[in-house]
């Protein structure tokens, strides 16, 4: 009877040494995105770079999921959907040392609820892992601006920023170190913007053309100069940039391909497309490359208006 118990104990703390690892896994990035329609569908992409191989993950979504599109940079995943009045997203991959990230796409209707005439987003995906760096992104519809009521912030948490592409108000979220204690939720109120009365825009149409085409071109002089930048990089020179300013404007080339996944060579292209247009500064140590990021980009050229 002793050593049937003996051999029991030792199976499980074989299984918990094999499973714990996967259900536990450190989150090395967590990025989502969510574009938000006016008929309160979101479409959610979900990005999750793990610290090292895993065979498994499991995601709880608090509404149900549509259209689930799972991917990894590793090869084919197979994901297991259970809906209900939340959803139950559980993949297995076969991840690697080199290729760690699963991406998420779906959709769901159950995200945003009417408030007192209003619309508040509410998303919560928060995971049982640590994560080391994580960002949000939420595009409220076209024709919407942000709202606020007695109890409810228009933004909450405080955004890292709100901007607008000229159609769409978009509010991001930048952050790091996130325990597995802390949440990963966010809320956005938004509302239409009244139109005008059918009379003023039969009479002022020609007027309100002018205005606004002033307006935008006032808006592009006046932009700051890393949205002018950032909008014309593409995502694998905004990501690499993105590591060389988190590490306070300077960094080796080793950690740009550590933090982004990407390949040495990869990173080396991206790196000469970002020299060439002066956004970074390469300096040779050894059998490395030093970056440095061109401040004077970022900030405004002397002379420049």
């Amino acid at each position: 009877m002793k050593l049937f118990q003996i051999v029991s104990i030792l199976a499980v703390i074989v299984s918990l040494s094999v499973l714990v690892p996967s259900a536990y896994a450190a989150i090395q990035f967590y990025g989502v995105e969510s574009d938000l329609g006016s008929d309160g569908k979101a479409a959610i992409k979900l990005t999750i770079t793990f610290d090292h191989p895993v065979k498994s993950f499991q995601l709880t979504v608090l509404g149900k999921v549509n259209n689930l599109k799972p991917s990894s940079n590793a090869g084919p995943v197979g994901c297991v959907l259970v809906t209900g009045e939340a959803s139950i997203i559980n993949c297995q991959m076969n991840l690697t040392e080199e290729k760690r990230t699963l991406e998420l796409l779906f959709e769901t209707n159950d995200l945003v609820k009417a408030v007192d005439g209003k619309n508040l987003f509410n998303l919560d995906l928060s995971l049982s892992e640590d994560i080391n760096q994580a960002s949000a992104l939420v595009k409220i519809p076209e024709g919407y601006a942000l709202a606020t009521t007695d109890l409810i912030l228009s933004v909450s948490p405080p955004a890292t920023n709100i901007i607008s592409d000229g159609r769409r108000i978009i509010a991001t979220w930048s952050m790091e170190n996130i325990t597995s204690a802390q949440s990963f939720k966010f809320q956005v109120l938004y509302e239409p913007v009244e139109k005008f009365p059918v009379a003023l825009v039969s009479t002022g149409i020609i007027g309100f053309l002018a205005v606004s085409g002033l307006a935008f071109y006032f808006f592009r002089r006046m932009r700051r100069p890393e949205e002018v930048i950032l909008s014309v990089l593409d995502d694998f020179e905004k990501q690499v940039l993105q590591v060389i300013t988190n590490a306070g404007g300077e960094t080796h080339q080793k950690k740009v391909v550590h933090e982004t996944n990407l390949s040495k060579a990869k990173v080396s292209r991206v790196i000469k497309r970002l020299q060439d247009r002066g956004l970074v500064h390469v300096v040779r140590l050894g059998r490395t490359n030093k970056l440095k990021l061109a401040k004077e980009k970022f900030k405004g050229e002397k002379g420049s208006s």
